[in-house]
């Protein structure tokens, strides 16, 4: 299935990326909390990352923040949000972070093979159509490791799922399309395996804030806290089954 450019070249959620340069979301956080308990920033001043489809380029900075030392790329295909990121990125006068223009489904393969220690990917995969093609892609540049964050089940079961809002009961079309599917764990550990990436971790992001839930019936995420304290994530009609994977080669 060819993925809709329309969902990552107009401008339709500019709050997403801009709240995230002062307050930096929790998976975000937890995230990096995980991938720096995994040893994968130690010892690698001046090693490059590539953070693909970065949006403005909100986890760069973030990244930066924390591992000061490292040297980071964010590829995007919004032309726009390429260059508000680099605009705040001047702005604060850093120079190891970078932001390009770049095509998941069409990378520049010459410029940018064995480049990269790692490739992170935030919240990506699940808006894709399918993660294969996205995956490799991004295995095309060689690096020694992928990470990404998305929605995953551990067990034997993929989940393709389309959502369609509306603005009312009597719209014939809705406004917004958009991919919330769910992949199995165990069948994309597989699918890194046989691409010669045979270490493979993951870990369930358990958030430790609550969030509101919204007033309005469309999709926004918000937590519930269940009898043990923990929290579940739902957005819309679904649960949020966000996890982290990392896949190297050993």
């Amino acid at each position: 299935m060819e993925q809709r450019l329309d969902e990552w070249v107009k401008n339709y959620n500019d709050d997403y990326f801009n709240r995230q340069f002062e307050n930096p979301y929790r998976s975000t956080i937890k995230f990096c909390d995980w991938l720096e308990s995994l040893g994968l920033f130690k010892n690698v001043s001046e090693a490059k990352f590539l953070d693909m489809c970065t949006g403005k380029g909100s986890n760069v900075y973030y990244m930066y923040k924390r591992f000061p030392k490292c040297k980071f790329l964010g590829l995007d295909i919004n032309d726009n949000f390429i260059k508000e990121g680099m605009d705040f990125l001047a702005h604060k006068n850093i120079k190891s972070c970078k932001l390009e223009y770049g095509d998941l489904y069409n990378l520049d393969i010459k410029k940018h093979v064995n480049q990269f220690k790692g490739i992170l990917s935030y919240q990506t995969l699940s808006w894709l159509p399918e993660y294969e093609t996205a995956v490799n892609e991004m295995i095309k540049l060689n690096p020694k490791w992928i990470a990404v964050s998305s929605l995953f089940y551990d067990g034997l079961v993929d989940c393709k799922i389309e959502i369609k809002e509306y603005n009312n009961s009597m719209d014939k079309t809705s406004s917004n399309n958009s991919f919330y599917n769910v992949y199995s764990i165990p069948r994309i550990k597989n699918f890194f395996a046989e691409r010669g990436y045979t270490l493979f971790k993951y870990c369930p992001f358990e958030i430790d804030i609550d969030l509101p839930k919204p007033k309005h019936s469309h999709m926004q995420t918000y937590t519930k806290k269940l009898e043990d304290n923990s929290r579940i994530q739902i957005s819309g009609p679904l649960l949020m089954n966000w996890y982290f994977i990392y896949a190297s080669k050993e």
